[in-house]
């Protein structure tokens, strides 16, 4: 009878260590499995495309990405715009005098400049620098049209690290005097530029709608792609 006991106990022993041994195996498959789906939901999630609707209604498609993450297509349009901003103008135009460096410039060149960063006082030596090349090619004189002629923006910058990039820029500047339709100066602007992504303005720098201006509009606009321009070097063509 006790051997017939004991028979029965080791017999549901093991039909218990069984059933726990087959509970914990399900458990673990399901965890991996769990695992597996949250990676590619992640996955997905960080290359998710929606439908986002614009303030007059318009619905595009966008692509979730990283807050450092700039397109290539992005990064071009940002230099195109720096570009004509800082070469297309008139020394008729409105200027701006910048205080600090007691350097007058037209509004355009100072609307371009809010695209350079202000870390070690960078943007006020490029003002300072920038206002004393205009003067000497344009002579001070108050007839001359100033121009870019873009031969080349990098299709595919170069991604230096995690929201850094190199650009490279080949271009002529030309002025043009009014007076008498000639022209007064052609002078190469080839440049290699160093691009980091900033936060995208949350709300634009200049907000009251019935007083902005369009250098504030201008300006709103280059905040909105979230890069600067860090550095800005000669470009050898040779």
């Amino acid at each position: 009878m006790n051997t017939t006991k004991t028979k029965l106990t080791q017999n549901s022993n093991q039909k218990v260590v069984l059933y726990q041994l087959i509970t914990l195996s399900i458990v673990m498959i399901n965890g991996m499995v769990s695992c597996s789906n949250s990676s590619k939901i992640g996955q997905v999630n960080q290359n998710q495309i929606m439908g986002v609707q614009l303030t007059d209604g318009q619905v595009v498609t966008a692509q979730t990405s990283k807050a450092s993450d700039r397109s290539n297509l992005v990064l071009n349009n940002f230099v195109e715009k720096w570009l004509y901003l800082s070469f297309n103008w008139t020394t008729d135009d409105l200027t701006v005098e910048v205080e600090k460096t007691k350097s007058k410039v037209p509004g355009n060149v100072y609307a371009s400049t809010f695209a350079v960063t202000t870390k070690k006082d960078f943007r006020q030596q490029y003002i300072k620098q920038f206002a004393e090349l205009i003067d000497k090619a344009t002579g001070k004189k108050s007839s001359i049209q100033s121009a870019i002629s873009i031969d080349y923006i990098s299709e595919k910058p170069t991604k230096i690290s995690e929201g850094l990039w190199e650009v490279t820029v080949v271009s002529t500047w030309t002025g043009l005097d009014t007076s008498n339709g000639k022209e007064v100066f052609e002078i190469p602007f080839n440049k290699k530029l160093r691009l980091e992504s900033i936060p995208i303005a949350g709300k634009p720098t200049f907000t009251n709608p019935e007083e902005i201006t369009q250098l504030q509009s201008i300006v709103n606009e280059i905040n909105q792609y979230g890069l600067q321009i860090t550095e800005l070097e000669n470009y050898d063509l040779r």
